[in-house]
């Protein structure tokens, strides 16, 4: 799994017809065995498009649409674009090694470029690089400079700094061939990010884990597209603070998950429910944990439809 170890937006005023985003995320490691040392992927609206490592050094299509839409020089030209971008990481990941005088250890450099458009035509545009999940350097499009995060990634600074033909080239990216990529693809897969899927709803009871300790109700929601999701839990109907997730993560298959835990006093579960409200919904949903003598630890029942 790839995970975006820093982050940060950057906003601009430029107006796209459709709305959403398109990201492009690398990640390059050193003195690891297993896996390929170099990974790409394409995302529209957090959706996998293809997928690219120094493996097989090969884009790979992870939407069905996307293989539909392609032919065989498509997928020469990302081929080709897929090594570039691994002999740049190659690049940077070894000036930095040497800058901090490092040869030994695993060590992570990743590589993040976004566009994000919202439905107010705002947007935000996004280049930044990270090294051992720290920030390193981003770029500054307003003002196309590069800004180093620690001493160590001067050295990149300075010669990105003076290369026209690197800066004009992800000018042209962000302003231009981002919002292109963004457009394209949503329309040529209309069809799927219209599509609406309802989540399955899992309830579990954890134990404390501690004498004076609360004992532990998660809601786990699963298999749901599109992303935007509200999960609530309710004390006898009330909306209850004080509940703990991760947030929403990406299911393999496109569709999303999210898991929000509540901590409760014991004998008190009848109490609480799980409140499920989501586009592809009539109405939101109620689930409440039921007390089950079996080897599952997931077990809820359904007790209202159509909660105003």
């Amino acid at each position: 799994m790839l995970l975006i170890l820093f982050s940060i937006s950057l906003c601009f005023s430029r107006v796209s017809p459709d709305t959403g985003s398109f990201t492009v995320l690398y990640t390059r490691t050193s003195g690891m065995t297993n896996g390929p040392e170099f990974v790409g992927v394409a995302m529209l609206n957090g959706v996998p498009l293809s997928y690219y490592d120094s493996d097989t050094l090969k884009m790979a299509s992870r939407q069905q649409f996307i293989t539909d839409y392609l032919n065989a020089d498509n997928w020469d030209y990302l081929n080709l674009l897929g090594k570039k971008r691994y002999d740049v990481m190659n690049e940077i990941l070894n000036m930095s090694m040497i800058s901090m005088n490092l040869t030994t250890g695993i060590h992570t450099l990743q590589w993040i470029r976004t566009l994000e458009v919202s439905e107010d035509g705002s947007v935000k545009r996004l280049m930044r690089f990270g090294f051992d999940g720290k920030d390193f350097i981003n770029l500054e499009p307003d003002r196309m400079k590069w800004m180093a995060s620690n001493h160590f990634a001067r050295m990149t600074k300075v010669k990105w700094d003076s290369d026209e033909s690197w800066n004009n080239y992800w000018k042209w990216q962000l302003e231009t061939e981002l919002f292109d990529l963004l457009n394209k693809y949503l329309r040529v897969g209309k069809e799927y990010f219209e599509r609406k899927v309802q989540p399955e709803v899992f309830i579990s009871r954890r134990e404390p884990n501690g004498r004076d300790k609360p004992l532990t109700l998660s809601c786990l929601v699963t298999g749901f597209y599109p992303v935007d999701i509200e999960v609530t839990w309710l004390r006898n109907g009330e909306v209850m603070s004080g509940t703990h997730s991760l947030g929403v993560r990406p299911n393999h298959d496109g569709t999303h998950q999210i898991q929000k835990e509540i901590g409760i006093n014991a004998g008190d579960e009848d109490q609480y429910s799980c409140q499920i409200e989501h586009s592809s919904l009539a109405e939101a949903q109620l689930y409440q944990w039921v007390p089950f003598a079996g080897p599952s630890v997931f077990n809820c029942s359904l007790i209202s439809y159509g909660v105003n």
